[in-house]
């Protein structure tokens, strides 16, 4: 390693040096420090911390995130100007792709300087290697908000919030539930209706929200009033008329795995019918972020086709990280971001996932994405559902054998 100390001419072109003095950066560069470090070398792991922050001046940076995903910054780049990968605990390996040359400084140190009131987040454009959906504008901006923790993630609607964290209590009543679920009339209704419904004819009519409650229980509850207010998120998030209709049929894609993952989980033994309707919703929830940042952007809103290829990219990757946030369990983590991952096979039993891979595959029959997709029979999760005994004639036999209880929910959820 050799290393020197910055000069004050490197300092003013870096962010947030860019808004000091001459009088300041002088002062500055007496801590911070110019390292060369051949290629392969490692500045800092995954998963670990230290007290410092580095600045990319020569060569090419690799950063890799758990999950094996891949991003390149280049010296010059406007993400150069930026502190590279900054979270701690690290969130990504950073290392040396080329032979570098780099700024070392302490954290304290950019934490102690004032960014300025006015000071807008850069839309970066990293420069990154790949099959080209890395260099689209769209792609390179949510890439680099994700690097330097500055991504808009959608939050989670209050209701569905408060009913989570009060069925989540050990000492929560029936009661508790049905006075707050009440406070939306149009939820209380549709609870009612479910309560009265296909899957539980022949059953006393119920006639108000306490005895829906009861006859559903309070997981079911809380998972049918996610679902409800879902429906809003997506319609209140996008603007732009191209997008919502976009928008739309996500929203319309996402009902139809809910509840056909809601059927395959009813045959499934260790899966619960209702996680599954949720899980199926949110399995493409990353993709509500991407459209949030395309709507800013006519020339993306305008190419369709880039579109396509961002989401498919980025959509998992965002959908985890939205679901952590939501405090939802890793099962629909996972999901969100392993679902179309046809050829999955992590483990002889299985999960909320495999059910929303094969909800997927029965949702796209008749389509024209199933020319792309593997059969059902050679897809590992597909062999798992129902003990293994379920054959493609079968499984289409469950589904019109449910489609009143199908047609039932999808209406609630479509409306």
């Amino acid at each position: 390693m050799k290393a020197s100390p910055a000069d004050p001419d490197i300092l003013c072109g870096l962010i947030p040096f860019d808004g000091c003095t001459e009088d300041e950066l002088i002062v500055l560069s007496e801590h911070a420090w110019v390292i060369d470090e051949a290629q392969g070398h490692v500045l800092a792991e995954l998963g670990t911390s230290n007290e410092w922050d580095y600045y990319l001046l020569v060569g090419e940076l690799l950063l890799e995130s758990g999950d094996g995903k891949t991003l390149t910054i280049r010296a010059g780049s406007e993400a150069a100007r930026h502190p590279v990968a900054h979270l701690q605990p690290r969130r990504y390996t950073i290392r040396a792709r080329t032979p570098v040359r780099y700024l070392r400084v302490q954290t304290a140190l950019l934490t102690s300087l004032k960014y300025g009131p006015n000071r807008q987040p850069s839309m970066l454009v990293s420069e990154v290697e790949g099959d080209g959906v890395e260099e689209h504008p769209l792609y390179t901006v949510i890439q680099d908000d994700l690097v330097n923790d500055r991504l808009v993630l959608p939050s989670l609607p209050e209701l569905a919030v408060r009913i989570r964290q009060l069925v989540d209590r050990e000492d929560v009543t029936m009661q508790q539930v049905a006075r707050l679920v009440q406070t939306d009339p149009a939820i209380s209704a549709k609870l009612m209706k479910i309560a009265n419904g296909a899957l539980y004819h022949g059953m006393r009519q119920v006639e108000s929200c306490l005895q829906a409650i009861s006859r559903l229980g309070l997981v079911t509850t809380r998972n049918l009033v996610v679902s409800f207010v879902l429906r809003n998120l997506f319609r209140e998030k996008i603007h732009d008329a191209r997008l919502m209709r976009h928008v739309t049929r996500l929203w319309e894609h996402s009902v139809e795995v809910g509840v056909i993952a809601q059927v395959l989980a009813d045959v499934t033994p260790g899966m619960n019918p209702d996680e599954a309707l949720l899980v199926g919703l949110l399995h493409d929830i990353g993709e509500l972020v991407i459209l949030s940042y395309a709507e800013s952007s006519r020339q993306v809103r305008d190419d369709e086709t880039a579109l396509e290829a961002v989401i498919a990219d980025l959509k998992g990757e965002l959908g985890a990280l939205i679901l952590r946030e939501w405090k939802f369990s890793e099962a629909f983590v996972t999901a969100a971001r392993e679902a179309e991952e046809w050829r999955r096979d992590p483990a002889p039993e299985p999960d909320y996932c495999d059910i929303a891979v094969v909800a997927q595959l029965h949702g796209f029959l008749g389509t024209p994405r199933s020319k792309d997709l593997p059969p059902l029979t050679e897809v590992p999760a597909f062999r798992k559902i129902a003990r293994g005994k379920l054959t493609p004639e079968l499984s289409m036999r469950l589904l019109d054998q449910a489609k009143g209880q199908v047609a039932e929910v999808k209406q609630l959820l479509l409306g």
